[in-house]
């Protein structure tokens, strides 16, 4: 929120806020940033008696642009992940969930479980969308959508009695709330609004060529009091138009195109032999890791790579090990090429090395590679005192295990036990979606979808 002598300006999602930000800062003396999408609960004392200012959305158009500016630019917002189960979820499942994710039906509580433990427990430690524990712990009913309850949050549940106008027609809007308050400077602000390159849009057709008559219906009754109190209404848009694609690009499937969180492949066979070599490892081989230093929440794991690339998602190379493991590494190979497909490529081999008693925290994996690879887990060495969760589900996944996991949506890993974890960690992908450019920790973003990008066009 921005603070200043004559208002305070509360920042909505997707609501030009952050461009409104910016004039407000530059154009108001007093203005004082109080964090960022800050509810108005958090508006200090010497500014209470100050008007609030806020701004609302037709929600069948501000639920179009949440998801293509989450599913389009690299993502933005963990929620986007959960409800959208790792990305694999189209438009109306997505947007299904997020009305959905108040109300009290098991799916919605795991959606909201999921999304708790990614957040922080004050507001001093939120970055970027302002949520903390608490925040999703008010966030409940069977009656009222996730935006109508967002714009309850943000503004209060009477917000009838702030100044919150409508994000259509903004400038003049806005330059007529800045008049009623009596800022000097509202004909210059608005005309620099008038003129502003919008921060943070998402590019889109009208919001009307995205709905189905369910989901249509389904935000209609959602968010009727919202839709009532600002005379919004579904518009057609009846001129003909191309349709932009929204989803970001069509991802590589994972789990084998199901809702699960985990999907068991097999088991390996052998598992002596692997075994074996892996137990030759010493601290000198554990020791050259760098899992620990480029990844924060690996910081109590290290990893040996057998193939690797650098999230370029382009074709890997083999490391020193490869020699050593490749016999013994075959069988479990085949096995998975038997359940992928020999088309494709295993991109990441590494054995990994979790320490006793550690936890890697929950957390959603992004990028491009991560993004478009099949993640198979494979536990060598552990105990019945590991816990595996993914997407809110928990599992103990036993020794010689095959599990595909969903690492698109939330995961973490609690080592309880006295004694090291090792898995085998492989992630396979269609050679068709490689990359012809090297260039290391891509962004899930549109271009990379295009043929000419790709090693196969």
């Amino acid at each position: 929120m921005i603070c200043s002598d004559k208002f305070t300006f509360i920042h909505l999602h997707k609501t030009a806020g952050q461009t409104l930000n910016d004039i407000i800062y530059d154009s108001q003396p007093s203005a004082k940033a109080i964090g960022y999408h800050y509810p108005i609960s958090k508006l200090p004392a010497k500014y209470k008696n100050v008007p609030v200012v806020g701004i609302v959305r037709n929600p069948w158009d501000w639920y179009l642009s949440w998801f293509t500016f989450n599913s389009v630019g690299g993502i933005k917002n963990p929620l986007f992940n959960i409800v959208s189960n790792g990305k694999q979820a189209d438009f109306k499942t997505t947007i299904t969930n997020l009305l959905n994710y108040p109300n009290d039906s098991q799916a919605s509580a795991r959606f909201r479980e999921c999304h708790r433990r990614l957040l922080p427990d004050e507001f001093n430690q939120a970055q970027g969308s302002g949520f903390t524990k608490a925040c999703v712990d008010s966030m409940q009913s069977n009656s009222k959508g996730y935006y109508s309850l967002l714009v309850e949050r943000m503004f209060g549940s009477n917000y009838s009695r702030h100044t919150i106008f409508p994000f259509e027609d903004l400038a003049n809007n806005f330059e007529a709330t800045m008049h009623a308050l009596g800022v000097t400077e509202a004909t210059k602000m608005a005309a620099v609004l008038r003129s502003a390159k919008r921060r943070n849009t998402s590019n889109h057709s009208h919001y009307s060529h995205y709905y189905d008559d369910e989901l249509r219906e389904l935000v209609a009754t959602k968010e009727v009091e919202l839709i009532n109190n600002y005379n919004y209404k579904f518009e057609v848009n009846n001129h003909s138009e191309s349709v932009i694609d929204v989803s970001g690009g069509k991802l590589h499937p994972k789990v084998f195109s199901t809702q699960n969180n985990f999907h068991h492949i097999g088991n390996i066979v052998n598992l002596e032999p692997l075994l074996e070599e892996v137990k030759q490892l010493t601290g000198d081989d554990w020791r050259i890791s760098d899992r620990q230093t480029v990844f924060d929440i690996h910081q109590k794991t290290q990893s040996i790579k057998i193939v690797f690339e650098d999230m370029s998602h382009t074709l890997p190379e083999k490391t020193d090990f490869y020699s050593r493991f490749e016999n013994v590494l075959k069988p479990v190979l085949t096995q998975l090429e038997k359940a992928f497909g020999e088309d494709g490529t295993f991109i990441r081999i590494i054995f990994a090395r979790l320490e006793a008693g550690a936890r890697i925290d929950h957390h959603v994996d992004k990028g491009y590679s991560l993004l478009n690879c099949n993640r198979v887990h494979v536990p060598l060495i552990t105990t019945d005192d590991v816990e595996f969760y993914v997407g809110g589900e928990t599992k103990n996944l036993a020794a010689g295990e095959i599990w595909e996991i969903n690492n698109g949506t939330v995961h973490a890993v609690h080592n309880k036990s006295k004694h090291d974890r090792i898995h085998l960690i492989i992630d396979w992908t269609p050679t068709r979606t490689l990359l012809r450019e090297k260039k290391a920790y891509r962004k899930d973003l549109p271009i990379f979808y295009r043929p000419q990008f790709r090693i196969e066009t």
